[in-house]
């Protein structure tokens, strides 16, 4: 028999999913493709969130809010990938941690962006749909079919010539160079995709919730979908669905063991945290390719072709 509380609690679960999934694998193509471990990865998706927020309450459709995110999320990432990619490493790290605060403390204190309380009532891209388990269908669609999108150029994208520079770029950015390979420009334009998809992901996670504030743009977002890319596996696309879904189902128990049954003492995002923190150091360790490995194409033995001649 349909139960519309079960679809309704199933379907809430499989849209946050796809939207960290997505968001997952644009953290897969900087750092699992290219090398760039850029931990401002929330900056654009909240950038995304907000300006097609104001967008949609402006009267505008949708699709029109969505594409001003996402071109206003690439235009940030572009300015911020010139200063930022001239750096490595943790200087790089540490350089897009602070730019993703500082968004976040110039939207808490300018009451013209929301400020503390944040941007209610943001329109759906489903305004005709009245039935909320209907509307919940309707977002599981759309978020699945922005996943298969995203997806699908990320596949593309490590099929082509263009992905096989990138990995050069991650394994040996001075032999990459030193074949004539513009490496910062490579990795100012992936920079700049994904902080587009970020854009696009933020938008369709606001008007899902109906809501954009700062706490849902913390820092530990970041973090938390660095730690589905490293369980998932940080070199492919469908390790980013795997890592999210884990991660996603495991909280979700979690907190039904909190709220139903009563037997956690513990606020159940941090215990989440806290559990796959130890996870994500126990398979840096033991098993840094993630769960999912990429398929590295056999190359055949020259050896062998002599001894069957």
């Amino acid at each position: 028999m349909f139960n519309p509380i079960l679809l309704v609690y199933t379907g809430n679960i499989g849209i946050s999913i796809l939207i960290f999934a997505i968001l997952t694998l644009t953290v897969n193509l900087q750092y699992g493709s290219a090398g760039i471990f850029n931990l401002g990865v929330v900056a654009f998706f909240m950038i995304g969130a907000y300006a097609s927020s104001y967008i949609t309450l402006a009267g505008f459709p949708f699709l029109v809010g969505v594409i001003c995110g996402s071109l206003l999320s690439a235009a940030v990432g572009y300015a911020i990938s010139l200063p930022a990619l001239n750096l490595r490493g943790d200087f790089l790290a540490l350089a897009t941690f602070m730019f993703a605060s500082i968004v976040d403390i110039i939207v808490l204190n300018v009451p013209q962006l929301g400020g503390a309380v944040g941007i209610a009532h943001v329109p759906s891209a489903f305004p005709w749909i009245e039935d909320y388990n209907v509307s919940v269908l309707a977002n599981l669609i759309l978020a699945a079919l922005l996943f298969g999108v995203v997806y699908l150029f990320y596949k593309l994208l490590m099929l082509s010539p263009y992905g096989r520079v990138l990995k050069s770029v991650k394994d040996n950015e001075v032999l990459a160079e030193a074949l004539g390979k513009d490496t910062f420009r490579y990795k100012s334009e992936i920079f700049v995709i994904c902080s587009f998809i970020a854009g696009i992901d933020g938008a369709v996670y606001a008007q899902y919730l109906g809501f954009a504030g700062t706490e849902l743009f913390t820092y530990s977002v970041t973090f938390t979908v660095y730690i589905m890319s490293i369980i998932g596996g940080s070199s492919t696309g469908i390790g980013a669905l795997l890592g999210a879904a884990i991660y996603t189902i495991v909280q979700a128990i979690l907190v039904d063991l909190k709220d139903v049954v009563g037997i956690l003492s513990i606020d159940p995002n941090n215990l989440t945290f806290i559990l796959f923190g130890l996870v994500t150091v126990l398979l840096l360790y033991f098993k840094p390719e993630g769960i999912v490995r990429s398929r590295l194409r056999k190359v055949d033995d020259p050896k062998s072709h002599l001894q069957q001649s």
